[in-house]
């Protein structure tokens, strides 16, 4: 049992990959189960004794998405821990820089990000669901700042959950620029601008 259930996982874990890879080139309405299937390396039968539909997947992309940046995320705690004695400047672009680098983000993750924001915004199907994922992910990492930060000896100025929308959207705004490669947004912009919103968004604890 446990060796069908360790090949099930990964038969979903391959699935899922693919489908990142042509919802990025396809968008999620342009891409059919079958360019999934053989971007896999999958039969149909594959796919269908996985997920009910499309939108299951997607929710499964989702899942993934998230899992990435949660380990992106400890990855950054953990060099915030080693870095407990610099002071807030270096600090908190250091920490800042090691989520960046540990997320396997690139451009097809940041693409097939973009489609189900999308894909969800078109679709009363999916729309749900995404609120509840985006719901979940603003939660989860809320309660992770917050306790880090207190951890440091800081605090939020304002909601969790508006400091995490805004923090997000920054980092949405220089990923996709990046792959702009507009004048406007060129070189660090997305570690700039984080840093100088995780600063107007912190204080010593009071």
């Amino acid at each position: 049992m446990t060796g069908v259930s360790t090949r099930r996982a990964a038969t979903r874990d391959r699935l899922v990959e693919a489908a990142i890879a042509v919802f990025a080139e396809k968008g999620v309405l342009g891409a059919s189960v079958e360019e999934i299937c053989e971007a896999a390396g999958f039969t149909r039968g594959a796919f269908y004794s996985n997920f009910e539909h499309k939108d299951a997947l997607c929710e499964a992309v989702l899942d993934a998405l998230l899992a990435d940046n949660l380990l992106a995320m400890n990855e950054a705690l953990a060099a915030a821990d080693a870095l407990a004695d610099a002071d807030l400047g270096a600090l908190i672009p250091s920490v800042i820089q090691v989520f960046l680098d540990s997320q396997r983000g690139g451009r097809t993750w940041a693409l097939a990000a973009q489609e189900l924001r999308l894909y969800a915004a078109r679709e009363p199907a999916l729309a749900a669901a995404y609120r509840a994922f985006h719901h979940r992910a603003t939660t989860m990492f809320g309660t992770i700042m917050v306790e880090a930060l207190h951890a440091h000896g800081y605090e939020l100025t304002t909601d969790t959950a508006d400091a995490i929308s805004v923090l997000h959207a920054v980092h949405e705004y220089g990923t996709i620029g990046a792959l702009i490669g507009s004048d406007a947004i060129d070189g660090d912009v997305k570690l700039r601008m984080l840093v100088k919103v995780l600063h107007a968004f912190i204080r010593p604890l009071t």
